[in-house]
Formats: C-alpha cells, sequence, structure tokens
C-alpha cells in the first residue's frame, strides 16, 4: 500500500477495506489474465482432445460437428478473439483495482477505464453472436452439399452482455463526473 493511501485508509475502515479488497483483486486478476492463454496452451500442447471440446463449447458447436485440421484452425481463430477480448478486460480490472489499492478512488482515471471496460464487453455481446454465425459456416465446410448450415441466434447470455456493459460504460461516466465534482470541491475549500 502507497503511504497516500495507508494515511488515507488509517481513519477510515471501509477505505482500508477498498484498499486490501482491491490490493487482492489486482494480484487475481493479473494473475487471471495471464492464465487463460496459458491454459489455452497447455491444452493445445498436451491434451489435443481437450482443446476441440473447448471449441467446441466455445462456439456453441454442434454436436454432430467433426473438425478437420482446417477447421480446427479457423475455429481456433474464432474462438481467440472473444478470449482475448476477456483478457483484455482482465487488464482493464488489474489497473482498476491498483489504482484502488494505492488509493485513487474517486479520480478520474477509474471512471475512464471502468468505461474501457464497458465499452469491450457491449462489443463483445453483438461480437459473439458474428463470431457463432462465422463458426457455424466454417465449421460446416466439410459437410456435403445441402447440409451446411448457417446458424445466427441472439440469446439472453447476448442481451445480459450488452446491457452489463452499458451498465459499467455510465457508472464510468458517473464517477468520472463525481471525481470532477470532487476536484472543484477541494479547490474551494
Amino acid at each position: 500500500m502507497t503511504s497516500n493511501a495507508k494515511a488515507m485508509a488509517g481513519d477510515n475502515p471501509r477505505l482500508a477495506r477498498i484498499v486490501r479488497v482491491s490490493r487482492t483483486m489486482a494480484t487475481i486478476t493479473l494473475v487471471a489474465a495471464a492464465a487463460v492463454p496459458a491454459a489455452l496452451l497447455a491444452v493445445l500442447v498436451f491434451h489435443p482432445p481437450g482443446l476441440d471440446d473447448w471449441l467446441m463449447e466455445a462456439l456453441k458447436a454442434s454436436s454432430r460437428t467433426v473438425l478437420t485440421p482446417e477447421t480446427r484452425i479457423a475455429a481456433m481463430v474464432i474462438a481467440a478473439v472473444p478470449a482475448a477480448l476477456g483478457v483484455m478486460v482482465l487488464l482493464l480490472l488489474h489497473r482498476l483495482f491498483l489504482g484502488f489499492a494505492r488509493g485513487q478512488i474517486l479520480v478520474p482515471a477509474s471512471g475512464r477505464i471502468l468505461r474501457r471496460i464497458g465499452i469491450v464487453i457491449v462489443a463483445l455481446g453483438p461480437l459473439e453472436i458474428l463470431l457463432r454465425a462465422l463458426a457455424s459456416v466454417v465449421l460446416s465446410l466439410p459437410n456435403p452439399p445441402g447440409q451446411r448450415e448457417v446458424v445466427v441466434g441472439i440469446s439472453s447470455d447476448d442481451i445480459t452482455t450488452i446491457i452489463s456493459g452499458i451498465l459499467l460504460i455510465v457508472l464510468g461516466w458517473t464517477l468520472e463526473e463525481a471525481a470532477r465534482i470532487a476536484d472543484e470541491n477541494r479547490q474551494f475549500v
């Protein structure tokens, strides 16, 4: 904890708890961001059938889909997009928690980071709909003519993702505005 965070938290047990939890979460989010690609690489190297299972689950593929070497590569590229965005969100969360752990709570930077997290999450909703449709085409290419398919679907998860992202964007704006007002008030004193 920085000396500024210690001084602020010393008089306020709630702030001390925010700082303590944020320090823990900064570590957890950084480890998780590193673990996602490491786990995928480990599955690829040590348990390739597990990769197929993950791809089929990640892309919501039909149970009758058979992966060929070409479709497996294409599926890996498609599935890597939301995984990369997930890592991006984890890294942004790490920055946010790291700032909170340093006592930088009511500052504009926190609002901007929260807004960026929301933007990534909002983008993830429609992007996953498009990626699942693309995956259905790619994964059915080896099928004989007449058995290829394009599957487009919107789930409640997609809608929840978009709404959650919008909520984070608005909370980010709110936090930025609250920080601006708090800074103005400090200047009057």
